[in-house]
């Protein structure tokens, strides 16, 4: 409440939303990275980097569930409004598109971890595969998709980005300081 008796309108996103998403996008990130990674390691190194991949992703499946929850329930989620209807849905849609996409790439690396007849293993503790090994087709398909996914969401990411920086630099709209902003 101002002192005049009226409400004053939030200058930033919850400490717990603004933890989330940037939790979430570091991890996406550092799994991207890492994905890149272990295709190009030497040998010696392909196992730590793969346990690496493997533990950040379980972290990051735990962080997307609480992200959902956080969306779904409403957290203490602020609606700021977009400056213009068009921009309101376009900035929407893409992030049900990261949420969908990012679901699904952490459907997709268990999938291939597990159609291979192999465990997650994350920090130590395994998560054994619900299913029988797979067909090596199957598999591939499961690895393959898995990688243009996280490619594709790096370009939308991208995008994102693009999107916040055109706001700090043109628009100069404070959308950037909502989700960053300390307090």
């Amino acid at each position: 409440m101002d002192g005049m008796g009226g409400v004053v309108a939030p200058v930033r996103y919850s400490v717990e939303t603004r933890w989330l998403h940037w939790a979430c996008a570091w991890l996406v990130l550092a799994q991207f990275g890492l994905g890149e990674l272990m295709h190009r390691v030497p040998q010696a190194l392909h196992g730590p980097v793969v346990s690496a991949h493997l533990s950040l992703g379980v972290l990051l499946a735990a962080l997307f569930v609480m992200r959902v929850a956080w969306r779904v329930t409403g957290g203490r989620a602020i609606r700021f409004p977009a400056r213009d209807v068009a921009s309101g849905r376009a900035a929407g849609a893409v992030h049900v598109l990261l949420y969908l996409m990012l679901g699904a790439e952490i459907g997709l690396g268990y999938l291939a971890r597990w159609s291979g007849g192999r465990p997650v293993t994350a920090f130590g503790a395994v998560i054994a595969s619900p299913f029988p090994p797979m067909s090596q087709a199957t598999h591939h398909l499961f690895g393959s998709v898995h990688g243009w996914l996280a490619w594709a969401i790096v370009i939308l990411v991208a995008l994102h980005v693009a999107a916040v920086l055109y706001h700090v630099r043109i628009v100069r709209d404070g959308v950037f300081g909502r989700m960053w902003g300390a307090g």
